[in-house]
């Protein structure tokens, strides 16, 4: 199965470059459409955007949905609520309220003590705020970290490999990853927080680390034939992805921790975009550069 699938890799790889193309478009669009319909590019957490993370421990069960509709027509339409479930036994210990809304303490104790039934104290009550422009300025300057890391990248890539098209295909590369998970994040509804700017960094790393190693095996060794180099090449990218997103996959599933959950969804939406952009466009490119520079 993989021989025939590498031969077909080797014949029609140019024609295979259409495939990371319309899934990058696609992911624009779909970007481009949030940013029409919500006026952001995508959903930011709250401690991207500012407001009020509550956390309530209680025993008692009560329903989701009628605690949802009580907290929006409380504190605003963005407010959101989940369970707080514990890592061991899976059962559910309290709920966490988040809204945009800066409240404060006292209001906060009132509202949700009249509404669940339940006396607040400080120990099964928690509350964090954080303000909109602190986190206005960590957005920017993530966002700022963000682009300076495409720029040293590029430089690098542009030093070692003394060309342009294979700097380019892996800044391309690693930027229709992000691309590719702000989109999916926008699909199933997710928020970015400050954990997933973080998983991102990692991503952006990982992505620039394998589109390297490929760079490397296609443009600079010459023992062997190009095939063999790159099947070779491609055996330990296939091998390091496939840890990878079992790695996260295992994550995703069996953590009930928010925080880990938001980290692994990253990166597993990542490494999995991985593997198209640098197999199919990234290699292909470097091929295309390759072939031209011969004749």
């Amino acid at each position: 199965m993989f021989k025939k699938l590498f031969e077909i890799y080797e014949v029609h790889y140019k024609k295979l470059l259409v495939i990371p193309i319309i899934i990058l478009l696609t992911s624009l669009s779909i970007i481009v459409y949030t940013k029409a319909t919500t006026g952001e590019f995508f959903k930011k957490d709250i401690s991207l955007k500012g407001g009020t993370s509550i956390t309530v421990y209680t025993n008692k069960t009560y329903d989701l949905d009628d605690l949802r509709e009580w907290a929006v027509s409380e504190w605003g339409p963005d407010s959101s609520i989940i369970h707080i479930v514990d890592p061991i036994s899976g059962s559910v210990v309290g709920y966490e309220f988040r809204t945009s809304a800066e409240l404060e303490r006292d209001e906060a104790v009132n509202s949700l003590s009249k509404k669940l039934g339940v006396k607040l104290n400080n120990e099964n009550f928690n509350m964090g705020v954080q303000s909109a422009l602190v986190a206005s300025n960590f957005f920017t300057d993530s966002l700022l970290i963000i682009m300076i890391s495409f720029i040293l990248m590029g430089c690098v890539t542009l030093y070692y490999f003394r060309s342009l098209l294979p700097s380019f295909s892996i800044l391309l590369s690693t930027a229709a990853d992000v691309v590719n998970i702000i989109a999916v994040l926008n699909v199933i509804g997710a928020s970015i927080s400050v954990a997933s700017i973080g998983a991102l960094l990692m991503l952006i790393a990982y992505s620039t680390d394998s589109d390297i190693l490929l760079a490397t095996n296609i443009i600079k060794r010459k023992e062997g034939t190009l095939f063999e180099r790159l099947k070779r090449s491609l055996k330990t990218e296939f091998t390091m992805s496939l840890a990878a997103i079992t790695t996260y996959s295992v994550m995703l599933m069996l953590t009930n921790i928010d925080l880990i959950k938001s980290i692994a969804l990253v990166l597993l939406i990542g490494s999995l975009s991985d593997v198209v952009n640098t197999y199919i466009l990234s290699a292909g490119l470097q091929r295309i550069y390759l072939e031209s520079r011969k004749k």
